[in-house]
């Protein structure tokens, strides 16, 4: 009986993406919405 077994590191490999889905799809969506109203100032 291990310290740190495969099913931890799997479960945090699954947090650390979701986590890192979340966070690029927060910030992406403010990101995108920023350089459109620079491109497209009338938009």
């Amino acid at each position: 009986m291990g310290l740190f077994r495969k099913d931890l590191y799997h479960s945090f490999l699954i947090g650390f993406l979701i986590g890192t889905a979340g966070l690029v799809a927060s910030i992406g969506g403010e990101a995108r919405s920023e350089i459109v109203a620079q491109v497209l100032p009338d938009a």
